[in-house]
């Protein structure tokens, strides 16, 4: 790690420890002071007193990494936002840079029509290789998360409190599952910050920052996913409403907004379609070639699975030998087509 940019972080956490991530006084700092040293030294003489070095040690034993808005790793569509947060904490690990997201958003007290649309749109579109991005609430956000991750896929979910914590804390071990599928929970917001609810329409911004466009599913007229409609249309990205019975209050602010412009979509391939995405899942498909019947088998095995497979597991589905199923779970992973974890192989998105 580049010692200034290390230094940086170390300041930047400590700050919006100190602050309780006012961003807008730190924005006015930060522009006037330019760098994260110059504003701690501010803070410092202002009667700022914890130790930044202490917190850094915090966010070690938390496995959390603070990546600042100058640092290459951070998003890049985040970077273009209005007011693009200052840095963010990591638990897990970014997708590549290369992959492109779509944020599914909706209410949280979801119809069970609702929820299963989410996980539909979920699978679908995981499977084309595009990154669900969500809020880990319950319902819609819930339901999305796990679509993906059935389709063995790669998820991030935007948290409004710290990553000591999971919130809601039903939904832990759907956090746990998504960072050892090797998706990543993020938060623009220190260890120890409370989930308050100012928190979870300014984390909105970023789920809709991370994406090309988002999905609405089963939004009311009063609705945190209309918020994040507001902020995708303010940074250009694509706005995606699927609709439903007009006489259903779940969807008055999803009507609302298909008559403020926003598209239509009634399945996952026209979102493919119109974020010109459905190509480049094309050739994904046509790079996937099998050299052998055991690879393609396996591989079968993996694509279908919602969670991943240890190799006794694989054996006895596949009724192949250990030694054909060990080296043609390395071919596969030579190829990239298959990834490896603590669990077990799964499928790369």
């Amino acid at each position: 790690m580049d010692a200034e940019i290390g230094k940086e972080r170390v300041y930047c956490n400590a700050a919006l420890i100190e602050t309780k991530s006012n961003y807008r006084a730190l924005k006015k700092l930060k522009d006037r002071l330019e760098t994260w040293e110059n504003v701690w030294t501010e803070l410092s003489r202002a009667g700022a007193t914890l130790n930044p070095e202490t917190e850094l040690q915090k966010l070690e034993k938390a496995k959390v990494r603070l990546i600042l808005a100058d640092d290459p790793e951070f998003p890049p569509l985040l970077r273009e936002i209005p007011w693009p947060p200052f840095g963010i904490y990591v638990l897990g690990e970014l997708p590549e840079r290369q992959k492109s997201a779509i944020g599914i958003v909706g209410t949280r007290k979801a119809s069970e029509g609702g929820v299963e649309l989410a996980r539909t749109f979920a699978v679908e579109l995981s499977r084309a290789g595009v990154v669900i991005v969500s809020g880990l609430a319950f319902g819609i956000d819930a339901a999305s998360h796990k679509g993906c991750l059935e389709a063995n896929g790669t998820t991030i979910a935007v948290l409004g409190n710290g990553l000591d914590a999971i919130y809601p804390a039903s939904n832990e071990k759907l956090g746990r599952n998504i960072i050892a599928s090797g998706g990543a929970l993020i938060s623009e917001y220190p260890l120890g910050t409370p989930s308050l609810p100012q928190h979870f329409i300014e984390r909105n911004r970023l789920i809709s920052g991370l994406s090309l466009g988002i999905v609405v599913i089963e939004a009311p007229k009063v609705s945190g996913a209309l918020a994040t409609a507001r902020f995708a249309f303010e940074q250009n990205r694509e706005v995606f409403v699927v609709p439903g019975p007009a006489n259903h209050k779940n969807f008055h602010g999803s009507h609302q907004l298909l008559r403020n412009g926003a598209r239509l979509a009634t399945q996952a391939s026209e979102i493919l379609e119109d974020l010109n995405l459905a190509e480049a899942n094309e050739e994904k498909n046509a790079s996937r070639s099998f050299e052998t019947n055991e690879e393609k088998v396996i591989f079968e095995v993996l694509e279908n699975s919602a969670e991943p497979l240890e190799v006794d597991k694989i054996i006895e589905m596949t009724h192949l030998e250990s030694r054909v199923v060990n080296g043609t779970l390395t071919l596969l992973l030579v190829k990239n087509l298959i990834r490896e974890n603590n669990e077990g192989y799964g499928v790369k998105s």
